[in-house]
């Protein structure tokens, strides 16, 4: 994209550079072809022949000084540090650029030398030799080649072999930061990245897939993570097979990911830990809580007055042994959840009769509690009875735990379309709105459930459970008023 040539030995830094002063000027104003200097430190157009006052349409020098040549776009800032850099060393560059006077682009191929005005601020002079003008055939041209210019995505084009052809501003300000050159000879591709061999292989997939993306670390000091895609391609002018690379710094995103998964891995590992521990542990409660129930059994046996205090403290100890198993099931089935293990056995079943079971076992428990129930004649569906049971008995138990004991709980069944629905609703202390996205995740408890005795893996395995089936689990509910579950059975195909 630009040619480089070097100037004598005596003028390889800033205080060498040529002087543009009154009697250089006096030279380059009888030459036909536009020149022009301009000051890298002012952005200004400083002196121009008057080739160079025609090119730019200025009616005169002091109009042409006066017009505002300050970058209008990150992508020429870029290419300007890159002249000035290459100048001040004493190269000459030819390039082309496409200048817009008077807002009408031209594409002008220019030579640019580094200068040094008597002020001793570093400029350029410019020589346009040849101008293509405002064809119109080369329109789309032009616009492609200001599109590369422009852009924050590194681009380059480069030989099969590693020789670099050419880079848009953005890839020659990484190549200056990375201070690497276009040797000769030598495999320059690969200098770009600290991981030679994967740019080796990402480069070989390229050419034989015609193209091939990867992110990769770059080569220099501080840690900068690129992602890179090549593609295949020929050098219009020479025809011969080359890549077109293009690059973007992903470093942020990259380490945001990275911390992502880290903490991601920590949670599986906790989550891991806690699952062993629950399902350790409340397989080790069954033995006790079977012997203290069993030993409450044989007493109450064989205490015949049944108005004896002691009758009274057995059925105490029973219902909480009835307490903790049912939490040592539903702790149970949680870890069989999370271990994929949980047996799901569908049979063509009524559902009518395990909703009267559910209730009639609750009213046994809470005999105070007014359960009032719908259930009319329903179709079968498929289900596995147990699985089924546990989630009525999971929602109807937290209804009543959760709600007034002068309050009834209502259980509704009814026939739809495609489905039957049943409908558990209470008048209880309902659930704040800000809780209820995370209501059916796993441990997670109400904030105003504190103080209510539980495990907050019921909704859980309600939700899975319900999956099973193919079913759904909703809730509706407001705080201080009380709140309803739908659970949708899908009737089975015909």
């Amino acid at each position: 994209m630009a040619e480089i040539a070097k100037l004598p030995d005596e003028a390889l830094w800033p205080g060498k550079l040529p002087l543009a002063d009154r009697h250089a000027k006096i030279l380059l104003a009888r030459l036909g072809q536009p020149v022009w200097f301009y000051d890298f430190d002012r952005h200004a157009v400083r002196w121009a022949n008057a080739a160079g006052l025609d090119l730019w349409n200025a009616a005169s020098l002091e109009e042409l000084q006066d017009r505002d040549f300050s970058p209008v776009s990150r992508g020429i800032v870029q290419r300007l540090d890159n002249l000035r850099d290459k100048l001040v060393i004493g190269e000459i560059v030819t390039e082309s650029w496409t200048l817009y006077p008077f807002g009408r682009p031209k594409l002008v191929n220019c030579r640019f030398s580094g200068i040094r005005f008597v002020d001793d601020n570093i400029g350029m002079m410019v020589e346009a030799p040849i101008i293509r003008g405002e064809d119109q055939t080369i329109a789309a041209e032009l616009r492609a080649i200001e599109a590369i210019r422009q852009t924050s995505l590194m681009v380059s084009l480069a030989t099969v072999s590693g020789q670099w052809l050419m880079h848009n501003p953005a890839a020659e300000v990484l190549m200056r930061r990375l201070d690497l050159l276009n040797l000769p000879g030598l495999d320059n591709f690969l200098a770009p990245f600290a991981d030679r061999e994967a740019a080796a292989a990402l480069r070989l997939r390229a050419i034989d897939e015609g193209s091939a993306e990867d992110t990769l670390r770059m080569a220099g000091q501080g840690f900068r993570m690129h992602e890179v895609i090549l593609r295949r391609t020929q050098d219009p002018v020479t025809g011969q097979l080359s890549l077109i690379l293009t690059q973007q710094d992903v470093t942020h995103a990259f380490r945001l990911e990275r911390r992502l998964q880290k903490a991601l891995e920590r949670e599986r590992t906790v989550a891991e830990t806690q699952r062993q521990f629950l399902s350790l542990t409340s397989h080790e409660f069954r033995t006790p809580l079977s012997v203290i129930d069993g030993s409450a059994r044989r007493i109450e046996k064989l205490v015949r007055d049944q108005d004896s205090p002691v009758i009274e403290r057995v059925r105490t100890i029973r219902a909480a042994v009835r307490r903790m198993s049912k939490a040592v099931d539903s702790t149970l089935a949680t870890a069989s959840i999370a271990e994929g293990k949980f047996a799901f056995h569908p049979v063509r079943s009524d559902l009518r009769p395990i909703v009267e079971h559910v209730v009639a076992t609750q009213r046994t428990l809470h005999p105070e509690r007014r359960i009032e129930v719908d259930i009319p004649h329903l179709s079968q569906l498929m289900i596995d009875p147990a699985i089924v049971e546990q989630v009525l008995e999971n929602i109807l138990s937290n209804a009543i735990k959760y709600s007034p004991g002068n309050t009834p709980i209502e259980v509704n069944c009814r026939l739809q379309a495609q489905a039957i629905l049943v409908t558990i609703t209470d008048h209880g202390i309902g659930i704040p709105a800000d809780d209820m996205p995370k209501l059916f995740s796993r441990f997670f408890r109400s904030s105003n459930a504190r103080g209510v005795k539980g495990t907050g893996v019921g909704l859980h395995a309600v939700r899975f459970f319900m999956d099973l089936h193919g079913g759904k689990v909703a809730m509706k509910s407001r705080e201080g008023e009380g709140s309803t579950v739908t659970l949708t059975f899908p009737l089975p195909a015909a």
